[in-house]
């Protein structure tokens, strides 16, 4: 049995007497109400993965033609099976493949290079055992594109136009959609990357991405 001090039972006995209880039960009451404002906060800060399919379907597109398989400089590539390899084997195919010489390690549907798949693999608390599957890449599309803003863009905290833009600086194939080449690439003229998307298509397909989270 503990044994409280003195004190302490003092202080006991006077937030429980009766005329502090009242008292008490409205600051737990306010306490309970506090807890369900942040827990129905958080909820609503959750969209459904199944919001975002033809949002990544059109990143897809412009990255990848749609091929889980695809790295850069074959977005074709039916020969490497990325998707039965796992994700430490991933990683070091594009360490390799750097290495013999190509300007880019970008692999998979999305177009995923090395530096963003290990902050992914933290960030998703993945295991390099796991599989680079379909639905693997597809949970890691929707991870950067909340890195990115989806969430703010859903609550109205900013336009479909700086999202689009946010997007852009995290896929090539997309147009940059604010500045000074809004239909271009972010990273026009690097020799590597060019707009694959309009910005029709990609404000298109942000109304539609925003309408299936309702």
């Amino acid at each position: 049995m503990i044994k409280l001090r003195k004190p302490l039972k003092r202080l006991l006995r006077r937030i429980l007497s009766k005329k502090n209880r009242s008292l008490l039960v409205i600051c737990l009451s306010g306490v309970v109400l506090i807890g369900i404002a942040l827990y129905s906060s958080a909820m609503s800060q959750r969209i459904d993965p199944a919001a975002y399919t033809t949002l990544l379907t059109t990143i897809a597109e412009g990255e990848s033609h749609g091929n889980y398989n695809a790295y850069f400089g074959n977005s074709a590539n039916t020969t490497l099976k990325l998707t039965e390899m796992s994700i430490a084997e991933v990683q070091a195919w594009q360490d390799k493949y750097v290495a013999d010489g190509n300007a880019s390690n970008a692999v998979g549907r999305y177009q995923i290079i090395s530096p963003t798949l290990k902050g992914l693999i933290k960030e998703l608390q993945l295991k390099p055992s796991q599989v680079f599957s379909e639905r693997i890449q597809d949970k890691m599309a929707i991870a950067l594109m909340e890195r990115r803003g989806a969430v703010d863009f859903v609550n109205d905290k900013i336009s479909a136009e700086q999202f689009a833009a946010n997007l852009s600086q995290e896929w090539a194939a997309l147009p940059a959609v604010l500045g000074d080449r809004p239909t271009e690439s972010f990273y026009a003229g690097d020799g590597l990357n060019a707009a694959r998307v309009s910005v029709d298509v990609v404000l298109q397909e942000l109304a539609k991405f925003k309408q299936l989270t309702k």
